[in-house]
Order: C-alpha cells, then sequence, then structure tokens
C-alpha cells in the first residue's frame, strides 16, 4: 500500500495553522527545520473519543507553538497512526514510525497493553517514549533511560481508592482487569497494597475474550465483593458495571482514569456516584496555571471541543514534549531528548510538575479522586 493510501496516517504535516503555512512559504529554507515525533494511538477502536481528545489537547498547545515559530526555529511535527486499540497494532506502528519516518521519539499513546507493547519497540531502539497515557508498572519497573512516563501511575491510583473506600467501610474488592501480563501485574500491586491496608481482593475478573458483562458481573456479586476497581477499556466497564448494578445496587464502583468522561456519557444518568481518580486537575474549575493556560488554547484553538481529562492530560503531555525538544541542543535526536529529560529534576509546566533523573523517571505523583454526578459532572472529593 503506498504511503499516501495509508488509512492509519491522520496527518504527515506539522500541526500548524493555515495562516502560518502560507506564512512559511516566504521564509528561508533554514527556518523550517521540523523535529518529527511519532504518535501511535486508538482513533477507531473502543477507546477512539478518548485517543481523538487526547489528540484535541494536543494541537491546542502545539499548534499556536508553531505558528510563533515554535522552538529555537524547530516546528514541531507530529506523525500520528491509528492502532485502534490493539497491541500488536501499536507495536508495527512504532516500528515503522522509528524505522521508515525516522522519529526522534513516541509520544502520548494510551491504555495499556499498546503502551506497553509501543515501549518495548522503542527501546529495543533506544528511542524515548514520553507521556505514554497509562499506568502500567512496566513504565517504571525495570528501569529504562528512554521510558519517560508523565501521569502518575495506577499503583498510586489503588491506594487512593483503598484509603477512600474505607471511609466508607469497604474493605472486600472485586478487581476487574485485562487477561494480560500487564493485568496480572496490576493484579498482584492491588492485592499487595489492599493487604497493606487492611482491605482484600475477593474476586480477580479478568476480561478474556470468553467472559461477558453478565458473567463478571455476577463473579462479582457472588463473591461478596463490596466495591469494585478497575484496570481495562471503559465501554467494557460500563457494561459491567450496569450489570452488576442489577444484581446488586449497593456496590460502590471505582474506576482508574482513563476515558472517565467518556464512559460516564455511555452511563448517562445511572452513573452517579462513581468515583475515579484523576491524574491531572479538574479541567473546569482548578486554579493551576497549566489549567488555565488549557481553558484559554482550547477556547481559542479548539472551541468546538468539550473541556475533558483527557485532552487536558494531552496539553500537558505536549508541554512536557517541548521542554524535552528544548533541552535536547541544538540538533534534536533520541539521545539528546534522553539526555536533556535526565538533567532536568523537576519539570513545572504550570503547578502541574514531573521529576526525571539519571537514575529515576518519576514523572508525575499528582492523584485526585472525582465523584460523578447525576448530570454527569465531576465534584472533587
Amino acid at each position: 500500500m503506498g504511503r499516501g493510501n495509508d488509512p492509519r496516517k491522520q496527518h504527515m504535516r506539522p500541526l500548524a495553522s493555515r495562516g502560518f503555512l502560507a506564512l512559511a512559504l516566504l521564509l528561508p529554507l533554514g527556518c523550517l527545520a521540523q523535529v518529527r515525533i511519532g504518535q501511535t494511538i486508538d482513533l477507531s477502536g473502543s477507546s477512539s473519543e478518548h485517543g481523538k481528545a487526547m489528540v484535541s489537547g494536543i494541537r491546542a498547545f502545539i499548534d499556536p507553538l508553531n505558528a510563533a515559530g515554535g522552538i529555537d526555529g524547530k516546528r514541531i511535527e507530529i506523525v500520528l497512526l491509528d492502532d485502534g486499540g490493539k497491541s500488536d497494532r501499536a507495536a508495527l506502528n512504532t516500528r515503522e514510525l522509528i524505522e521508515r519516518e525516522r522519529v526522534v521519539a513516541i509520544f502520548s499513546g494510551i491504555e495499556g497493553g499498546p503502551c506497553v507493547a509501543s515501549m518495548k519497540v522503542a527501546v529495543e531502539s533506544a528511542v524515548p517514549l514520553i507521556g505514554c497515557a497509562a499506568g502500567s508498572p512496566d513504565f517504571r519497573d525495570p528501569f529504562s533511560r528512554y521510558v519517560f512516563p508523565v501521569r502518575a501511575e495506577h499503583l498510586t491510583e489503588f491506594q487512593s481508592i483503598l484509603r477512600m473506600a474505607r471511609e466508607f467501610g469497604r474493605t472486600r474488592f472485586a478487581f476487574v482487569h485485562a487477561d494480560s501480563d500487564n493485568g496480572r501485574r496490576h493484579l498482584a500491586n492491588l492485592t499487595r497494597v489492599a493487604a497493606a491496608e487492611g482491605s482484600q481482593v475477593v474476586v480477580a475478573a479478568a476480561l478474556g475474550p470468553k467472559a461477558t458483562p453478565r458473567e463478571l458481573a455476577r463473579q462479582i456479586v457472588a463473591g461478596r465483593a463490596q466495591a469494585v476497581i478497575n484496570h481495562g477499556s471503559y465501554a467494557t466497564y460500563a457494561e459491567i458495571y450496569g450489570e452488576a448494578r442489577k444484581l446488586d445496587p449497593t456496590i460502590q464502583f471505582y474506576a482508574v482514569n482513563s476515558g472517565a468522561q467518556q464512559m460516564v456519557r455511555l452511563l448517562g444518568p445511572s452513573a452517579e456516584g462513581i468515583v475515579f481518580t484523576q491524574v491531572v486537575p479538574l479541567p473546569w474549575g482548578a486554579t493551576q496555571p497549566v489549567v488555565r493556560e488549557y481553558r484559554e488554547a482550547m477556547k481559542r484553538f479548539a472551541p468546538q471541543e468539550e473541556l475533558s481529562f483527557s485532552s487536558l492530560e494531552g496539553y500537558i503531555n505536549a508541554k512536557v514534549l517541548a521542554q524535552a525538544i528544548r533541552r535536547a541542543g541544538r540538533n534534536v535526536t533520541p539521545d539528546g531528548i534522553v539526555r536533556g529529560l535526565e538533567s532536568a529534576g523537576e519539570i513545572d509546566v504550570g503547578g502541574f510538575a514531573v521529576r526525571y533523573s539519571k537514575t529515576a523517571h518519576t514523572g508525575s505523583a499528582f492523584v485526585d479522586t472525582v465523584f460523578t454526578r447525576r448530570d454527569g459532572r465531576f465534584r472533587a472529593h
């Protein structure tokens, strides 16, 4: 298949406004340097709404940055491929982006399975992976100098959920997880921190191909779980929630951050009371400078898009990426990006900080918890 006919490839030009492209024609060629960044993300699968929102937030930062001349005269070109939320496609896309498109970094995919698959190819190729929107332990353990998470890991979110649930007298948990090595690592971590918090995982519900939402809901109720935590597709988790509520409406559901608004939209008013952890601040009311900047950027450059946790995370990730490029020096290479980030210490993008060094790529430790209201909005805990 010819390059121009590849349905996965969304755009190959720098993320820039039409006005800037017209101006660019008048500039000398030396002013048109580009930094090519690869992105593989779900734009057509079950998490595509989340993926598209992430891309909107990224563009809201990068479009005006490019229009203003980029970073030290270099514009950021995002080479974007659709992986449909499939791990094997994410791995293939990553290899193509590195070997064929010659990108200097892989950036901001979503979901644990595709992100881990992408990470393995990137590490093997000695190309940095920055800001994958997943909380997998694989991004920090074992340590790799090529992996730079931005968001907090799921383990920190699990701890927040367990502590909140104890406030409501809930100590018996079901864990809905992907039927994969990644999902089983999350199960082991949750079991360990639950024991430390005086709680117990009484049901491990694996999202296998033969496990229907109704069957998983029955497992949860039969195990007398008082609360449920998820790792996996928000669309499937929404179905399990609906089935379990029919059997036992007293069970409290908790969810890690990815796709919060999308899941609530699927459920409608019945989503009231679901508790989500979030790895970015509230997009609507938070006072951090980066959130105010994000809201203004979305209003100006993506007025048709709703504010969301997904697009705010994309915006924050893009700010970290810009710092990585700036710190890489005059000639941006994969190794230059790694050295630039590892020498950064703390990077504050406006009241939201990430931390990197030669021995630890911590990223952010920010975790918040929010309740779902009947109207589909969120309120802080």
